[in-house]
């Protein structure tokens, strides 16, 4: 009879597949068994069929390629094709490019480790995926340079006028969200002028497009209304400021035209000419010949001389001058009121 019984569960057994507990004791009554339906274990073990078909050529927006982007999942459950259609399967090209991408190498990185989840039905191809983009309107960009060159201005009564001297014929820019900057691409500020147009994200430059403009500068100068000698000072009645182009002249050389006036022509200079600081220069504190005074101080006593300047000198120079009590050229600083202050060892 116990014999009957464990053949009896030993057969059960292979029936279902079912793992066999044998528990000590009473073979007739101590003989335990799970029993799992054949046909559960059966769908647990199978895989899934997946049916994937691959469009030649698909257009996504974003920097990413997500599986339903580029292919219809059609066969499996509604859980299984959401799952697989949002996975991440490669990255797009630039926008407005075009990126090949092959299935098999796909299926091998992407879908290869769902394997025992899923059994897979694809196309084996070269597909095409291209990123969309939006031209960029040509007076968006002239606003864009418009802005950018008025507020460079090195002052604010300069006047400047630009044109596009090279651009590319279409500018393309990303869907997603973007912005736009522009700076200079060179040293140069004016004339023929190097810029660059880039395309940015919240984190990175996108793309970068180069553009040449011509950039004219109108700026106020000084300028000779009559003929001026050298050695000639510039004031009101032989000068005047206007509005000239100065696109060709070097801002340094040019300076603040007001602060010239006052100095001294070192060139004569015919009417109409533009002036510059090179061509001038700052009327000396005391001149060759004039007489000064030396003030020599001893703490909290100073006493001064009469002396004769024997060079020009501006303020804080060293010149020569001859002491007219002792008849001995000495060395001596020139003092902003034009006093003369004794070298150390003059």
């Amino acid at each position: 009879m116990n014999a009957c019984l464990y053949l009896a569960a030993m057969a059960l057994a292979a029936m279902t597949t079912a793992p066999v507990t044998a528990i000590p004791g009473d073979a007739s009554s101590r003989v335990a068994f799970n029993v799992v339906p054949a046909h559960v274990q059966h769908q647990a073990a199978k895989p899934e069929q997946i049916s994937i078909r691959f469009r030649d050529l698909s257009v996504v927006d974003g920097e990413t390629v997500r599986l339903g982007d580029v292919a219809r999942v059609m066969a499996g459950g509604e859980r299984a094709v959401a799952a697989l259609e949002t996975l991440v399967v490669a990255k797009s090209a630039g926008f407005g490019l075009t990126r090949m991408l092959d299935t098999e190498l796909l299926f091998s990185r992407v879908l290869q480790p769902f394997s025992d989840l899923y059994e897979f039905d694809y196309d084996k191809k070269v597909i095409r995926i291209s990123t969309r983009a939006e031209k960029y309107a040509k007076d968006s960009l002239a606003a864009l340079i418009e802005a950018f060159v008025q507020g460079t201005r090195g002052s604010d009564v300069e006047v400047r006028h630009w044109e596009i001297a090279r651009s590319p014929a279409e500018i393309l820019v990303p869907v997603c969200p973007h912005r736009l900057e522009i700076a200079y691409a060179g040293a140069k500020r004016k004339g023929k002028v190097d810029l660059t147009l880039s395309i940015r994200d919240s984190s990175r430059i996108l793309r970068s497009i180069p553009i040449t403009i011509n950039l004219r500068i109108e700026a106020p100068v000084l300028v000779a209304k009559r003929q001026i000698t050298r050695d000639q000072a510039l004031v009101g009645d032989n000068v005047t400021v206007e509005m000239r182009e100065t696109t060709l002249m070097n801002d340094v050389m040019m300076g603040d035209p007001k602060k010239l006036l006052g100095y001294l022509a070192k060139v004569n200079l015919n009417p109409g000419r533009v002036i510059t600081p090179r061509m001038v220069a700052i009327p000396p504190t005391v001149k060759r010949g004039q007489e000064a005074k030396i003030i020599y101080r001893n703490g909290s006593v100073s006493v001064t001389a009469d002396a004769v300047c024997r060079q020009d000198g501006l303020v804080g120079q060293v010149i020569t001058a001859k002491s007219l009590a002792s008849q001995r050229l000495v060395r001596v600083r020139v003092t902003e009121d034009g006093w003369l202050e004794p070298v150390p060892g003059g």
